[in-house]
């Protein structure tokens, strides 16, 4: 939607609640780094990447979860404390949202983008990521052979 906040919100009365969770969902998604949207063993989620939180940060260290596996949380709130080179920086969430499962454990090194939580819109949702691992990446294709030597030129007479 574009336009105003009031627009936007009369656009909502008409439309229905879904469509308030469904313009949530896709605000999560849009504003966090993410790495898989669905899997189709599990219910819908979001994979979180560590995101940059400077222009020159190319990994960093959980310090802290301010939020625990099952917690809920609203825009604005510390999702985690993020070590990085320069500072320690709190990760703020833009939308709300429940996490279904931390993968990675604080004191962790991880570089931007890679997964560091799954989060879902409700909670009952929680539950179904126990088990959740993320699917490696495939492996890099095996680079080419170097091509044969050429042959040596002739000598000439």
């Amino acid at each position: 939607f574009s336009g105003s906040s009031e627009g936007m919100a009369a656009a909502f009365r008409v439309l229905g609640t879904s469509a308030l969770k469904a313009a949530r969902h896709t605000a999560l998604r849009a504003a966090l780094p993410r790495v898989a949207v669905r899997a189709l063993s599990y219910p819908a989620h979001t994979v979180v990447g560590l995101p940059a939180l400077s222009p020159t940060m190319e990994s960093g260290t959980i310090a802290t979860w301010k939020v625990e596996a099952g917690g809920s949380f609203d825009a604005g709130d510390v999702i985690c404390e993020i070590e990085t080179d320069k500072a320690t920086v709190d990760f703020e969430a833009q939308d709300s949202g429940v996490i279904a499962k931390i993968l990675v454990d604080k004191g962790t090194e991880v570089k931007v983008g890679d997964p560091i939580m799954v989060v879902v819109e409700d909670a009952a949702d929680v539950g179904a990521f126990d088990d959740f691992k993320v699917s490696a990446a495939p492996p890099a294709p095996a680079p080419a052979p170097a091509p044969p030597p050429a042959p040596a030129p002739a000598p000439i007479a």
